[in-house]
């Protein structure tokens, strides 16, 4: 039965806009998942290893009957297209990233995927634009609310809207 997903997408090289686009537009075409919201893009400074470009982040929602490692090899599979090497370092500079954010219903941890995902409560990055879409999205095992989460996010860096910079 097709249930709400939230993926968390990110870039930070190359035409970093582009990239994002063409990871949802993958998601889009494939006929067992239907995009339903995309969250603005916002600019974020890396957080964990510094010495690279910023980030451009957004979430997106989909509806899907995928289970999530199924949804896993999907994300996988746009990564390689897009050029992002199938083995790479943590936090390294990237083509582009997808992430599982949450199920709307399931909760899993198989060692090579957890969703939720374990740290999407410390990633404002993650949270402003998921908040953005779905404030009152309830993540499975954490009780909360995405605005919740939000307002209880430890992560003090700085999220900006990336389209109202460009028009600005």
């Amino acid at each position: 039965m097709p249930e709400l997903v939230y993926l968390g997408i990110g870039s930070n090289i190359g035409d970093r806009e582009t990239n994002i686009f063409t990871a949802i537009a993958a998601l889009d075409v494939r006929d067992e998942i239907s995009v339903k919201r995309t969250a603005s893009i916002y600019e974020t400074d890396p957080l964990y290893k510094t010495d690279q470009p910023a980030f451009l982040n957004t979430v997106v929602e989909i509806k899907t009957s995928l289970d999530p490692e199924d949804m896993l090899l999907v994300c996988q599979g746009i990564e390689l297209m897009l050029g992002r090497p199938k083995d790479h370092e943590k936090n390294e500079p990237r083509v582009i990233d997808l992430d599982i954010l949450a199920y709307e219903t399931k909760s899993v941890d198989l060692g090579h995927l957890k969703v939720p995902h374990p740290e999407l409560f410390a990633r404002k990055f993650v949270l402003v634009p998921w908040a953005e879409i779905a404030p009152e999205f309830m993540v499975q095992d954490y009780g909360r609310s995405v605005s919740d989460l939000l307002k209880l996010c430890p992560d003090t860096s700085t999220v900006r809207n990336h389209q109202l910079e460009k028009s600005a």
